[in-house]
């Protein structure tokens, strides 16, 4: 079950960022962001109804609620809007692949959620560097004058604040009902996003068609709603640096859709960055001490094979 889940977000978040272009092409970053978990919102808030799923939080855990709302909504996705007005969507996924290594370095070092693991670490720069050689072409492509290089420092800064914010769900709301917890989330997330588009952005600019509507109202049932959700429910399972792998397999789903669906031929280099990538999620999910277990007991049975010829 969390391996299908698990493989559900990968699809949905690796078209996401397309969406996301989509999005800005008729709203302004911060208030297009605040009307997708506006929508999300309300999807929750019915769903929580229909099934009689209580709301109610506990008081000590409000405050933790608000600043990882603030981490992961007006910042991250605050940021996350306004750097793409400026970059492509592949080269937007290449920049915020620092996300699971600023997991790493959270849950480590600053929050200490995770014991240190070499190996994580190597993995996670290797599964970047993959997914930097899938999307080398586009990164080649990208002309960096002053709006650029702002774009991917706000790309960057997004995906060290989502880190925080994962990592502090994972430590201090790990108990609370995933659903009733995307909710009070999204909600306070929509009223930041809101004032910072007040002080930040003309509302006059918003201009709408079909095409951005689908974008908004999928981005916020499919890739909000229903993925949140579910991300949450993982997070109690797993650890925040393995479920920050999604973000090295986007990526991959992105190549293989664009393959089945628009007949798009995969290049040599591509198909080098996935195995790179492949390579770095093992070496992050590689079980030390599994491996010593093993090696010992391989050296006992050698020595013993040995003693009795």
């Amino acid at each position: 079950m969390r391996i299908v889940i698990f493989i559900f977000l990968c699809i949905v978040w690796g078209t996401t960022w397309v969406a996301i272009k989509v999005t800005l092409e008729g709203f302004p970053p911060f208030l297009g962001a605040a009307f997708r978990f506006a929508v999300a919102s309300l999807l929750l808030f019915s769903f929580l109804r229909l099934k009689n799923i209580s709301m109610k939080i506990k008081r000590s855990d409000f405050f933790m609620i608000s600043l990882s709302a603030f981490f992961l909504y007006a910042l991250d996705y605050g940021l996350i809007y306004w750097g793409e007005q400026y970059l492509s969507a592949g080269v937007t996924a290449i920049f915020f692949a620092t996300f699971p290594l600023f997991t790493g370095i959270w849950a480590t070092f600053l929050f200490r959620n995770e014991s240190f693991r070499w190996n994580k670490f190597v993995g996670l720069l290797l599964a970047l560097a993959g997914v930097v050689v899938v999307f080398l072409d586009q990164l080649i492509l990208t002309q960096f004058d002053q709006m650029i290089i702002l774009g991917v420092a706000a790309i960057i800064s997004g995906a060290a604040f989502a880190a925080i914010a994962l990592v502090l769900v994972k430590k201090y709301l790990a108990t609370v009902q995933p659903v009733a917890l995307s909710f009070h989330q999204m909600l306070q997330g929509v009223i930041f996003l809101l004032v910072f588009s007040l002080f930040l952005e003309n509302p006059t600019l918003v201009t709408l068609n079909m095409r951005v509507i689908i974008a908004v109202c999928y981005l916020g049932a499919v890739g909000s709603a229903l993925a949140f959700a579910l991300y949450y429910f993982l997070l109690q399972q797993m650890s925040a640096i393995t479920l920050s792998l999604i973000i090295y397999i986007t990526p991959i789903i992105a190549l293989i859709f664009d393959y089945l669906v628009f007949g798009e031929v995969i290049q040599i280099r591509a198909i080098i960055g996935m195995f790179i990538i492949f390579a770095g999620i093992a070496f992050v999910e590689l079980d030390l001490k599994r491996l010593n277990t093993f090696h010992k007991r391989f050296k006992v049975h050698h020595n013993n094979k040995h003693l009795n010829s």
